[in-house]
């Protein structure tokens, strides 16, 4: 999300870049998690560059109709996109000042040689797995959120949420 408005800034300002990601569609890293995840700020709180969102989005929309608006917002700002693209490796070279950063797009390896990266992974970008004395013979399932199925699996069972911040009330709460 903070590398689609970046992009949309940067093109409006006529600044060459390209944003990559991992994913079929832009908004899929929202597309793809858990199913009661919705924006946890007021939409209000959460506009992009140049388009707010429409007046009729839930106060706490949903995760598909985020994922949606970013796709959307995407080809409507003319963002240069880059999909099922991941970053391999970016190295600094002090003496010319550019990076050279290799990506894998769609199986093609790519050299790109920008001035500046960004690395917008987000705050969810990597998962943080605590390691708990024992992790490693309960035969039970585990997993972070990122990777949370939904509820539906869960039903009669005893379940354990280990977390205290959003994710872990949504998954509690579903």
């Amino acid at each position: 999300q903070g590398g689609i408005a970046l992009g949309a800034r940067l093109r409006q300002m006529g600044v060459p870049a390209i944003v990559v990601d991992r994913g079929e569609r832009p908004g899929d890293q929202w597309r793809g998690r858990y199913k009661s995840l919705c924006l946890h700020d007021p939409v209000w709180y959460d506009h992009l560059p140049y388009l707010p969102f429409p007046d009729n989005l839930p106060v706490f929309a949903p995760k598909d109709k985020i994922g949606d608006w970013l796709e959307m917002y995407t080809k409507v700002m003319e963002v240069p996109y880059w999909t099922r693209t991941t970053a391999e490796s970016a190295t600094f070279d002090e003496e010319t000042k550019q990076w050279t950063v290799v990506v894998d797009r769609d199986g093609e390896k790519v050299t790109l040689t920008p001035k500046h990266l960004v690395m917008a992974t987000g705050m969810s970008g990597k998962a943080n797995i605590p390691n708990f004395p024992g992790m490693d013979v309960f035969r039970g399932e585990q997993h972070h959120s990122s990777q949370h199925p939904g509820p539906d699996a869960y039903v009669g069972k005893k379940v354990v949420v280990v977390g205290s911040n959003n994710s872990a009330h949504d998954i509690c709460k579903a």
